[in-house]
């Protein structure tokens, strides 16, 4: 981890001020800054990457590379269309900014090749295998949530209801692929400290506590009880089935009715816990600090493009043996959900 010290810290600082100055600069010049300008000028207004150590910055590159992109219908890569969200795009302009005082120069090779190369999967066997799964599949144009996952557990969960609860540290293991290993019991934060830093400070107190930085920012891990979870996605997105390791899916056309009795299920065996359904909100570590309240339905931006929806159950008392996967059935779900690719295609 290459961490940056306090001469570093100066001589960035010193190219972001002239940086900053220039756009402010620019404003009150005639015409008005354009959209990048501003994302730019608000970057170098609070440089919250700073500080970070290289590999920080360079895997958040990654994350943000593979949320700003998409898969179309058509099976061909498109950027997220801004009237979805514009919040990629200004978060890689903040990178931009951020690579330019690093280095001085474009963005490195190593670092756009390792950027790209989780996209080169979805066309490892020619086209996505998402768009063919797909293929004379007509959506709904309602509202839907898909489950993506291997046929021989999917087609019996449609007919017979047999839905496997998963506890979330399960989902934690090295053995997973990267799109669905994650921590689920741990939410982390990055607060910046490059102006303490550059007073000389390696540590503050908070709330009586001493927090040691050293030359790094503020690591702030956010831990939580293990709970149980289900997740769907909210639309049909030609990725997921590459990146969940899927060869069918469940399209539900009803999700109330697949919530409820789901929720109705599992209350049933354990009354005493809490139920939550939702999306799942994506916070940004460095910059969302107050953008969730229940950590059971928020994770790292790096999985925003997953567009998780998930029903999640959390014990209203700790509990005192460690959870493993159950079972629990919602009866059959034919009536409300189709299987895709069907048998007959």
């Amino acid at each position: 981890m290459n961490k940056v010290n306090q001469n570093q810290l100066r001589h960035r600082l010193e190219i972001i001020d002239q940086r900053r100055r220039h756009f402010e600069w620019k404003s009150n010049q005639p015409g008005r800054l354009k959209r990048h300008e501003v994302w730019r000028h608000t970057y170098l207004a609070r440089p919250y990457l700073v500080g970070a150590p290289e590999d920080r910055v360079a895997k958040r590159f990654r994350d943000i590379f593979m949320n700003a992109m998409e898969i179309g219908p058509d099976g061909k890569l498109l950027p997220v269309p801004f009237s979805e969200t514009d919040e990629h795009m200004q978060v890689f302009t903040h990178m931009l900014e951020e690579y330019g005082v690093r280095v001085g120069r474009d963005l490195p090779t190593d670092l756009i090749a390792s950027a790209r190369k989780p996209i080169f999967k979805y066309f490892e066997h020619g086209g996505p295998i998402g768009i063919t799964m797909f293929e004379g599949y007509k959506a709904p144009t309602t509202p839907i949530i898909v489950k993506y996952g291997e046929r021989k557990y999917l087609e019996p969960m449609l007919h017979t209801g047999k839905i496997r609860l998963a506890n979330a540290r399960l989902y934690n293991n090295a053995n997973f692929l990267d799109s669905i290993r994650d921590d689920e019991t741990s939410r982390t934060f990055f607060i910046p400290t490059y102006k303490e830093r550059l007073e000389g400070k390696s540590s503050i107190t908070f709330q009586g506590h001493e927090i040691e930085f050293g030359d790094d920012d503020i690591v702030l891990p956010l831990v939580f009880d293990d709970y149980y979870l289900f997740s769907t996605c909210e639309h049909i997105h030609y990725r997921m089935p590459t990146d969940f390791g899927s060869d069918a899916a469940i399209v539900i056309r009803n999700p109330h009715l697949f919530k409820q009795r789901l929720i109705a299920a599992f209350l049933a065996r354990f009354p005493n816990w809490i139920p939550m359904e939702g999306k799942v909100i994506y916070y940004d570590p460095y910059r969302d600090y107050k953008k969730f309240k229940v950590p059971e339905m928020a994770k790292h931006f790096g999985y925003a493009y997953q567009k998780e929806v998930r029903v999640a159950f959390r014990p209203q008392h700790k509990v005192s043996t460690s959870l493993e996967p159950l079972f629990l059935s919602i009866g059959p779900m034919t009536d409300y959900a189709d299987l895709v690719p069907s048998l007959s295609s």
